[in-house]
């Protein structure tokens, strides 16, 4: 593997990272507000450091060779921020940090609708294009601020943040119960999971591509 292809994994690996720094702060803060404020530092960060992350650059797809690249394509950096995001959400569990919130933040999400999931994470997506396109055009981190305190105080789905809930929850205990929680995750979630991939996807492009 060159050092291109290692310095493109790594950046998207980082995305993740800090879109995984954005849940823990998420769910550390009982101030829901204050929460989504520090969350949106994450996806901020990202913009500035030009890491890739999936729900930033769906919205500026020209074709389906976009998804298939293997270094590039988007597919690819989705996988690299999931990578991401589990590796952080795993450490996190070794610390003395209370994340018990997520007992509750979890089931919420897995136990939706596919259209709940669907519309949600549509809903997210349009806010996320709408911080990276505010950054491109002002470079003003309010553009990016905003738009992602409005997703997560409406409750809309973000498939990489909640990828990142859905570890912490399977890993809490140091991994002690994994199997069981793994086991006890609904039969629908692997498609509501999809479910908000696509969503963020569709959210994006509507604003991007009209």
């Amino acid at each position: 593997m060159n050092s291109e292809i290692r310095s493109a994994y790594l950046s998207a690996i980082l995305a993740g990272v800090l879109i995984g720094l954005g849940d823990i702060v998420y769910v550390l803060t009982p101030n829901h507000l204050l929460g989504a404020v520090l969350f949106s530092l994450g996806l901020l960060s990202i913009i500035i450091k030009g890491y890739p992350l999936y729900t930033g650059r769906i919205g500026y797809v020209e074709s389906w060779r976009d998804f298939i690249h293997p270094v590039q394509g988007l597919l690819m950096i989705l996988l690299m921020n999931f990578i991401g995001i589990a590796l952080i959400c795993t450490l996190i569990q070794t610390t003395r940090l209370d994340l018990s919130a997520i007992e509750t933040l979890v089931p919420t999400k897995v136990n939706q609708s596919w259209l709940s999931a669907l519309v949600l994470s549509w809903g997210c997506g349009v806010m996320v294009y709408l911080a990276v396109n505010g950054w491109k055009k002002t470079n003003n981190p309010l553009m990016v601020m905003f738009p992602v305190v409005f997703f997560i105080l409406c409750g809309f789905e973000h498939c990489i943040a909640n990828f990142g809930y859905f570890w912490m929850w399977i890993t809490a205990d140091h991994f002690a119960h994994f199997a069981t929680r793994f086991a006890e995750l609904p039969a629908g979630f692997c498609l509501n999971l999809l479910l908000m991939v696509i969503g963020n996807s569709l959210g994006s492009l509507t604003f991007s591509k009209i």
